[in-house]
């Protein structure tokens, strides 16, 4: 079981991957003009944001820009410079602060702040990029959300002692992906092959380690 989180409409701009969730022609967060020369404008910001090859110096002046979307575009970018995640994991969109938390090239200062951010769906982020470190993951483990604490116990940096700790939670969403974890010491998978939940029993016969000789 996975959480869900938010996805960027794919605005024409030839990225993959990207499901509905946010309307590209609404204008959204505000920047999106009515008129056809103005739409046309902004589908050119997004395309610009967007493009892992777009120069540094243009992707720093666009996630400035009044449009929610074209930042949460430079958010996701994974050359966008650092200075400008780190100024973007401040943004008063939630939107623009999920995509910076999931970026893998996201430094650990601004994660570090990020996993102190009020909304969970990007507390979330945090717990699952691959870039957080070891320390935080195990703060995050802690969190009073759920959701946080799957994606704690998803990450493949989070040290075994706290999947242990996290093998015996109360939700069993996040046993389940403890279950899953190619880290997760044999013993508790032993241990987690006798849990309530048929689902969580189902990963510990999928995962990797429960497989290796004995």
């Amino acid at each position: 079981m996975r959480v869900t989180v938010r996805h960027l409409k794919d605005c024409g701009t030839g990225a993959g991957g990207f499901q509905p969730g946010n309307t590209c022609a609404s204008g959204g967060g505000g920047g999106g003009g009515s008129s056809s020369a103005g739409s046309a404008d902004r589908q050119s910001r997004i395309s610009a944001a967007d493009n892992p090859k777009t120069p540094y110096a243009t992707l720093a002046a666009l996630s400035k820009d009044d449009d929610w979307l074209v930042r949460s575009y430079v958010a996701r970018n994974p050359e966008a410079p650092w200075s400008a995640l780190d100024k973007l994991s401040e943004d008063k969109s939630e939107d623009v602060r999920y995509w910076v938390a999931s970026n893998p090239q996201t430094p650990h200062g601004p994660l570090v702040g990020l996993s102190k951010d009020e909304r969970p769906l990007v507390r979330n982020a945090v717990a699952k990029n691959p870039n957080t470190s070891s320390a935080l993951l195990v703060r995050l483990s802690k969190d009073r959300d759920w959701g946080v604490r799957v994606g704690v116990a998803d990450n493949p940096n989070t040290p075994p002692d706290t999947l242990v700790e996290l093998s015996r939670d109360g939700d069993k969403k996040v046993r389940l992906e403890v279950a899953r974890n190619p880290k997760t010491p044999l013993a508790t998978l032993t241990e987690l092959a006798k849990d309530d939940d048929r689902d969580v029993r189902y990963w510990v016969a999928f995962n990797t380690r429960s497989r290796q000789p004995k």
